[in-house]
């Protein structure tokens, strides 16, 4: 069984007011193709699909028009996800089609779905938030159990999580795990198992000097609270990542969203399934249709110069300028003539021991930023650890 994984697609983002929609048409129309060209079997989605509940038309648009080319037309299930930044509802509006075009969307935890014909597949058993896809590959019928658990906040569970700092974390990620395993045991069959969920998970258990994050709403699930599976095709993060022990994966978002994203390239991933816990994985790195980029210069006339340069360049730019003044109109306006520069960052030196920067955070002010965030909100200096779990993730989950 080879599935194809991807996640955070995040259609209708902007950045800085700029659509992005041309991008992400040009993703979908890749993904399909590596789908086609992988011959890949099962599409898994896992979240994020919007960016905002309420989604602009084109994006919604986008939306219907590339899971119906995944799904070629019925032969290929996609199933997805809804994530933190979903509104159930407004994704769940493809369900009416489902049966037509073999899309399979669960927007809630412990949602059933309905047994039966679903495109070119077969769903033969359904649980509280289970299916078992049936599909006939080279004459011969294979079957899948997959476990979906949309994105599981305090509201969606309808749950709360009370007690200490550590003490909420844990039960958390305990009763995430409970959910997960008890989920994966309804399937009793000999069939490879799957399960897809929108979550931020850590790898180790909290000591007594670590301390618990909340990411995005999110509380974190530990890794080795995680059940069993052929493969775990994880949304939330935007940095691809890999945790091959549990098989285990964060496919990332598709393009970039922040200039901190540029520091690694862009993936979707192949689970090769073969049951007994045999799944090879693989990453495919995605095209960079137009990549985020911050150029530092010197001086307002050195940031002139520097905009020419870049005229006609496919990138969206951020422009910092070191400088002892404040910049003039009519230099911003000749900055302005290359149209991918999307924001203008003075750096305003007042003397040679003071400088001004105005509302911009580089890697190091950004650290020291977190520094007193925490300080304020626990009492607390923030430990070595979360420093660098903060640093690792800065930019790269929403």
């Amino acid at each position: 069984m080879r599935v194809l994984h991807s996640s955070d697609w995040h259609l209708g983002k902007k950045l800085e007011g700029y659509s992005r929609i041309k991008e992400q048409e040009k993703f979908i129309e890749n993904l399909v193709k590596i789908a086609d060209g992988e011959s890949v079997d099962i599409v898994l989605i896992a979240g994020d699909i919007y960016d905002v509940p309420s989604p602009p038309v084109e994006a919604e648009k986008l939306f219907f028009k590339g899971v119906k080319a995944l799904s070629n037309n019925g032969k290929r299930p996609v199933v997805i996800i809804s994530g933190n930044h979903d509104n159930p509802e407004k994704l769940g509006a493809s369900n009416p089609l489902s049966s037509e075009y073999g899309i399979i969307v669960f927007t809630t935890p412990f949602e059933k779905k309905e047994t039966g014909r679903y495109g070119n597949f077969e769903i033969t058993k359904s649980t509280r938030g289970g299916i078992e896809i049936e599909i006939e590959k080279n004459s011969e019928k294979e079957k899948v159990y997959i476990y979906a658990l949309p994105y599981p906040g305090e509201k969606a569970l309808g749950e709360t999580f009370s007690g200490t700092q550590d003490e909420e974390q844990i039960s958390y990620s305990k009763r995430i795990g409970e959910i997960l395993t008890n989920g994966i045991l309804e399937c009793q069959r000999e069939i490879p198992k799957v399960i897809m969920t929108h979550i931020f998970m850590t790898g180790s258990i909290c000591s007594d000097n670590e301390r618990p994050i909340e990411l995005g709403g999110s509380l974190a699930v530990n890794l080795n609270d995680m059940p069993e599976v052929d493969y775990i095709a994880l949304g939330h993060i935007h940095k691809p990542m890999v945790y091959k022990d549990k098989r285990a994966v964060y496919s990332g978002s598709p393009i970039e969203y922040r200039v901190s994203e540029n520091r690694y390239k862009k993936k979707v991933f192949i689970a090769d399934i073969k049951g007994s816990l045999n799944t090879e994985i693989r990453g495919i790195e995605i095209d960079n249709y137009k990549p985020i980029k911050k150029y530092i210069v010197s001086s307002v006339e050195e940031g002139i110069e520097k905009s020419k340069e870049l005229l006609g360049v496919d990138e969206w730019i951020y422009l910092e300028i070191n400088t002892h003044r404040a910049l003039k109109n009519n230099e911003v306006r000749e900055i302005k003539k290359n149209s991918n520069i999307i924001e203008i960052i003075p750096n305003i030196k007042l003397n040679d021991d003071l400088a001004e920067p105005l509302e911009n955070y580089n890697e190091e002010n950004i650290d020291l930023a977190f520094n007193g965030f925490y300080k304020k909100k626990y009492n607390i200096e923030p430990s070595k650890e979360i420093i660098k779990i903060f640093q690792r993730l800065v930019g790269e989950v929403e």
